[in-house]
């Protein structure tokens, strides 16, 4: 049986973590609108997005609302119980680490072991699993340009 455990974030990185810069990541500090720019582009090399309302969307919405938070393992592989951190981006010492995950293209960790997603407090769970994530931003980029959106 696992241990779900709920403490506040520590300010220190967990060993073996390099602040910074997150694989696949933008750049921490970034700001948001240019976090978003750097995503875009980068989705255009890989061919996953072309010019027209998917790209305009993508460069409009700030994906920091829709959300707010997201988990980051903290945990080496195999470490027992694993470690994650709840990020939120009001907290200002989260915003540029999330908003690198956020625009970085990966999978967005945002559900640990089925908890509710509104009124999360920040902070370091322990135990139990992720239990949900966010697609990878180049399949929803090519999945929505499947669907040949008109403006409007």
């Amino acid at each position: 049986m696992s241990t779900l455990k709920i403490r506040p974030a520590a300010g220190d990185q967990a060993p073996g973590h390099s602040p910074g810069r997150v694989s696949g990541a933008a750049p921490t500090g970034a700001d948001p609108a240019a976090a978003r720019a750097a995503m875009v582009a980068r989705l255009e090399e890989e061919g996953a997005l072309r010019p027209g309302p998917v790209r305009d969307a993508l460069l409009a919405l700030p994906r920091e609302v829709l959300m707010p938070q997201a988990y980051v393992r903290r945990s080496a592989p195999g470490e027992e119980p694993p470690r994650w951190d709840l990020l939120d981006c009001s907290v200002l010492r989260d915003r540029p680490e999330l908003l690198g995950l956020l625009y970085g293209g990966a999978s967005m960790l945002v559900q640990h072991d089925g908890e509710t997603l509104l009124g999360r407090a920040r902070g370091t769970r322990s135990g139990a699993s992720i239990t949900s994530m966010s697609t990878v931003m180049g399949l929803t980029a090519e999945l929505l340009e499947e669907l040949d959106l008109r403006s409007g």
